[in-house]
């Protein structure tokens, strides 16, 4: 049975049972022991010693069997705090993620706003604007409402200072008449 035991692959993780069958010393025999007749006390010694042997080896095998437990533990105790770690790290991205989405939203509708006073529109329909022919070509247009603004504002600005050169003018004459 031995050498079957020791035929059979051993897995990485060996259970204490295998541990205690594999142990020489499990299936030893006894050395013999004297060949007189026993008398009932020492038949009783005997057999305690037999059963002690035996409470003995069941001890070991546990305490095997209790440090493979051991073992288990704590790679399991291991294995929740790594998933605890990395279950705080999703946690964390995610409310990371949510923060940055908000704050971009909070400035798309204050761009947003800000486009609407500007161009008066303000039921905010941008289907128009879908593709980047169409923003180049509103933002020409609105160059070409600037420039014209600023024509205008010049001619304005000649417009008065002729305007007060004139009425200069006609101060000067009435005085000095």
């Amino acid at each position: 049975m031995l050498e079957l035991i020791r035929q059979k692959a051993v897995s990485a993780r060996s259970s204490a049972l295998h541990h205690f069958l594999s142990d020489k010393q499990a299936f030893e025999r006894a050395s013999a022991g004297p060949a007189v007749q026993l008398i009932a006390r020492d038949t009783f010694v005997a057999e305690t010693s037999i059963k002690l042997d035996q409470l003995v080896t069941e001890v070991k095998s546990l305490g095997r069997e209790l440090q493979l437990v051991k073992g288990d533990i704590s790679e399991l105790r291991d294995e929740a705090m790594r998933s605890q770690r990395f279950s705080e790290f999703i946690d964390r991205e995610y409310k990371s993620r949510a923060s940055k989405l908000d704050e971009l939203s909070r400035r798309f509708d204050y761009l947003k706003s800000r486009f609407d006073a500007i161009d008066g529109n303000s039921k905010g329909d941008y289907q128009a604007f879908r593709d980047f022919e169409s923003v180049s070509r509103r933002l020409t247009e609105l160059g070409a409402v600037e420039r014209q603004f600023r024509d205008v504002s010049k001619r304005l600005k000649i417009s008065a200072a002729v305007f007060l050169a004139s009425v200069v003018g006609w101060l000067v004459v009435l005085f000095a008449l």
